[in-house]
């Protein structure tokens, strides 16, 4: 089996986007956007898809089974795209998304989602320890405002510390372009 660019979705799930009992993330509307955008892309390239979904603690926003728990319905899995479920913030801690993407054959993970310094990160930093190439949407997650720090300061810190631990930051609208390189191959 070839080596696989994979598109990683982190938790973009009904609570990012609002209306779930916490507002929505930074710019959510702009993410989702974004994110609606590489994921049609990937589809009509044929580049793989991967969701993940986070499964919180009974009385949280992303409970399992509770009105934020589900994927949004614009990034929702359709046919045989994977979703593995989570109860850390690395992906990979505890599920079978390493199996899932080694059963793809998958070299290299373009990751976006939710939450910056939360999920995304350690998704990030768990693919680079397991050896992946990862390149991630620097303006393809978000999160919100913590104490003193606002979202674009949380964010952009992200990028740099992802950055300089190996992980390639890439456009969203790069990537597109990549992802449609893919379907003249």
């Amino acid at each position: 089996m070839s080596e696989a660019t994979v598109l990683l979705l982190v938790d973009l799930q009904q609570a990012t986007f609002g209306g779930c009992g916490i507002p929505p993330a930074h710019q959510a509307e702009l993410l989702l956007q974004k994110t609606e955008a590489l994921l049609q892309e990937a589809r009509a390239s044929g580049v793989p898809v991967v969701h993940v979904q986070h499964c919180a603690d009974a009385g949280e926003a992303f409970a399992e089974g509770a009105p934020g728990w589900p994927i949004a319905p614009r990034l929702a899995p359709m046919g045989s795209e994977p979703l593995v479920r989570k109860r850390a913030r690395n992906a990979f801690e505890g599920t079978e998304l390493r199996a899932v993407l080694q059963g793809i054959g998958a070299s290299r993970l373009v990751v976006a989602g939710i939450q910056s310094e939360r999920c995304v990160t350690a998704t990030c930093r768990g693919a680079l320890e397991l050896g992946y190439a990862v390149q991630l949407a620097q303006d393809g997650h978000s999160t919100w405002p913590d104490g003193a720090r606002s979202a674009p300061e949380i964010i952009t810190a992200q990028n740099e510390a992802l950055a300089r631990e190996g992980v390639v930051l890439s456009s969203v609208a790069d990537l597109l372009k990549s992802f449609r390189g893919k379907q003249s191959r």
